[in-house]
């Protein structure tokens, strides 16, 4: 069963907050990681997963991620520090526990 992931990326200074929505985040945060520095060297890079979410459908997660693209940059930031108070990355965490698990689970 696939599952669709809604998240919220920032870069080491908290300065930018970009949101997404894919079906496998490992291979999603590494595409934005080589985009980033190839077009555009001295972007931000945002390498830091601070929020995730996991819905069932496609449908779910486009709306909740097109939600959360109009959020007021403050909104996000509440909802960012409501399920993860301390800004941790949550990337190195997720392919830990995705380790773990069976093959057909390990993509998103």
């Amino acid at each position: 069963m696939e599952r669709n992931i809604v998240y919220i990326l920032t870069d080491s200074n908290r300065a930018y907050l970009e949101v997404g929505q894919c079906t496998d985040i490992v291979t999603q945060i590494n595409v934005i990681k080589d985009a980033k520095s190839a077009l555009f060297p001295n972007a931000a890079k945002l390498t830091n997963l601070v929020y995730i979410e996991v819905f069932q459908t496609a449908e779910q997660a486009q709306a909740r991620a097109t939600q959360l693209q109009q959020f007021t940059r403050m909104q996000r930031e509440k909802l960012i520090r409501l399920k993860n108070p301390n800004w941790l990355n949550l990337y190195h965490g997720f392919i830990q526990e995705n380790k773990h698990q069976p093959a057909s689970f390990a993509q998103c």
